[in-house]
């Protein structure tokens, strides 16, 4: 031990300046990551919202968008009320499905009637390219304009009449995902609808 202690005295600028510098890399790189990840995370949530403001714009006309939540005993889900002229002017649903790849994002925007106003596909970046990521497509996700809930999605001669859609081709799993994330926005603004009406009946009996 005195051996050591001596050879720490003789040796102090070789042992401790180096171990302070590994000391204060260790500090500092770890606070510095911890900065720069909330930083970036911030900066991504904010890039997300002014993105998903644009596509609401896109989806209907409104003045503002108002971020609401329901929930009870068996579901929960955010949504947005579209506000024109002071009055609802539809709902809009983020929902997601398992697609191929992974997960598929759609937007909904549903009419105060309960059909579909239109629909925007946030992503199926982690489809098959030049199939599942198709669906992208006008083509393919304009075809929910004006449906109902309980949409039925065929691989092709689809009866817009009776409430159908045509996958996209080579990729009926991808549509099967966004047709399922279509009629799951469907169904929550029926919850809100039956949630909305449960309320006006309670506020009738309580006046009467």
């Amino acid at each position: 031990m005195p051996k050591l202690t001596e050879l720490i005295k003789k040796n102090k600028k070789d042992i401790i300046i180096p171990v302070a510098v590994l000391l204060a890399i260790c500090i500092v790189i770890p606070l510095a990551l911890s900065l720069t990840n909330k930083i970036t995370v911030d900066r991504i949530a904010e890039l997300e919202e002014k993105n998903s403001a644009a596509t609401m714009e896109s989806l209907i006309k409104a003045d503002t968008f108002e971020k609401s939540k329901f929930k009870d005993s068996e579901t929960e889900f955010e949504y947005f009320v579209a506000v024109r002229d002071g009055e609802t002017a539809g709902y809009i649903f983020k929902t997601s499905e398992k697609g191929y790849g992974g997960a598929v994002s759609v937007m909904t925007a549903v009419n105060p009637d309960g059909t579909v106003k239109s629909v925007a596909i946030l992503d199926v970046s982690n489809e098959t390219p030049g199939l599942g990521q198709n669906a992208a497509k006008e083509s393919f996700y304009s075809q929910y304009s004006g449906k109902k809930s309980g949409i039925s999605l065929l691989k092709n001669g689809a009866d817009s009449d009776k409430n159908e859609v045509n996958a996209v081709t080579g990729a009926t799993i991808t549509s099967t995902a966004v047709n399922k994330a279509v009629n799951k926005a469907l169904q929550n603004f029926k919850t809100l609808d039956l949630s909305y009406a449960d309320e006006q009946g309670e506020a009738t009996d309580s006046e009467e």
